[in-house]
């Protein structure tokens, strides 16, 4: 038995389980880490039930709440008794974070409550959420459709009126954005193409007046479009700002909001667990897919997603191929001396430079130095605004692709040294060249 393990021990299989184990746990914490950021983060979709209550303050004072339970947590009663409530015995109590919403009726988003102050809770099917554009969600109530200033609906005729016109004003405003960031932004970026043109003509000391003519003439095409647009995008803006809806808060604070700066409405306690599976993959879809709203507090981040894919992808382009030869030469081709020596070194010791450095060097390198240097020599008619000596993907590309190199290098001398000799002297033994064999 003892040499039996003495043999298991000298072939390395202890070290090829404890390799594996080890791996398998790693993968497991990962895994575990990423399903419980998705949990956590996933769940912020989800359309909660709101609750109504009444609370009482500290100082005894009765407000109505209205919200979602954001999160709760348990707490000493030493630390309520501090905070001015009355609470006998050394228990804990729970405490509630509310999402009331109404930032621009109340001046809050949250609000802390204490379960044991807490009553008359309920969670009634009237209570609808409005995702605005501004100043994040509203809860309360439904009390009228206005047209035009003039209500013409109200109670149940108004819940069933408020789709159709919540749709057309959606509507409305993706014409609008359609027509400011491609219609207009086409006839901007051509604009400001034909003063860059101007500007090179009076650069090269062009004094020719019919080359300044075709350029005046074509801005005079592209401003009578513009203007065309901006009279189209007025009328839109007036055509949406002719619904509107009456909110009232849980204290009877009534309010007047314009469709046109409405995202969608739901009623959340009265929702069937399909209905709020739909809600859930359609806000998850725009999560995903939209722009940021709000100061990137609401929508989407699809340009961030977008924006770093591109990155990786050209930074794998760019590094990939000066990251293997140069492994391919320092293992396979170069002399083993001093200065090779020096070179791995240097590479090793660039692969653990933080981060934080590759950053201010590409920033004063790429983009102050050489951008700016382009500028210079191309792009003199559109100074002093740069063109490319500004933080852009390019850039930004290149200083990953400087970071990533000395990993790609030593990864893959580390994956050609481990090729066993046998291997490579059978390669040659059949006629392959040393090129033909790595």
């Amino acid at each position: 038995m003892r040499q039996r393990t003495s043999e298991w021990y000298k072939s390395g299989a202890p070290w090829i389980w404890l390799n594996a184990g080890a791996v398998t746990i790693s993968v497991l914490m990962v895994v575990g880490m990423i399903g419980f950021i998705a949990a956590k983060g996933l769940v912020y979709f989800w359309p909660a039930d709101v609750l109504q209550g009444t609370y009482r303050e500290a100082n005894g004072q009765q407000v109505r709440v209205l919200g979602e339970i954001d999160s709760q947590e348990i707490i000493p009663a030493s630390r309520a008794r501090d905070a001015g409530y009355v609470i006998e015995g050394d228990s804990e109590v729970t405490r509630y974070l509310i999402k009331v919403g109404n930032r621009d009726v109340i001046g809050a988003d949250f609000k802390l409550v204490l379960a044991p102050f807490l009553t008359d809770v309920s969670y009634p099917a009237e209570i609808l959420v409005v995702e605005r554009r501004e100043w994040g969600n509203f809860y309360g109530y439904l009390k009228a459709v206005l047209e035009n200033g003039k209500p013409i609906a109200e109670g149940a005729a108004a819940k069933q009126l408020l789709p159709e016109r919540l749709a057309r004003a959606v509507d409305l405003y993706h014409q609008l954005r359609s027509i400011q960031k491609h219609e207009i932004g086409a006839i901007n970026y051509q604009l400001e193409q034909l003063r860059l043109k101007k500007r090179r003509l009076e650069l090269d000391g062009v004094k020719d007046p019919s080359a300044y003519a075709v350029l005046e003439e074509s801005a005079k095409i592209l401003n009578r479009d513009y203007a065309q647009l901006r009279d189209r995008m007025t009328e839109l803006t007036l055509q949406g700002r002719r619904d509107s809806i009456v909110l009232a808060t849980v204290d009877g604070r009534e309010i007047t909001v314009p469709l046109a700066k409405v995202v969608r409405i739901h009623y959340p306690n009265a929702m069937t667990l399909l209905q709020k599976l739909g809600f859930y993959v359609e806000k998850l879809w725009e999560f995903v897919s939209d722009e940021p709203r709000e100061a990137n507090t609401e929508g989407g981040i699809f340009p961030a997603i977008f924006g770093t894919v591109l990155m990786v992808l050209l930074m794998s382009v760019i590094v990939t191929p000066f990251g293997v030869v140069a492994a391919v030469y320092l293992r396979e081709y170069a002399k083993q001396g001093p200065l090779i020596r020096l070179i791995r070194i240097a590479v090793n010791n660039l692969a653990g430079v933080p981060s934080i450095v590759y950053g201010v060097f590409g920033l004063g390198f790429f983009v102050y130095f050489l951008g700016g240097s382009i500028d210079s020599l191309f792009f003199p008619e559109a100074q002093p605004a740069p063109t490319f000596g500004t933080p852009g993907i390019l850039w930004a590309s290149l200083t990953l692709a400087i970071l990533t190199l000395p990993v790609v290098i030593v990864a893959t001398e580390e994956g050609l040294a481990r090729i066993p000799i046998a291997i490579r002297e059978g390669s040659l033994a059949l006629g392959a060249t040393k090129a033909e064999t790595l």
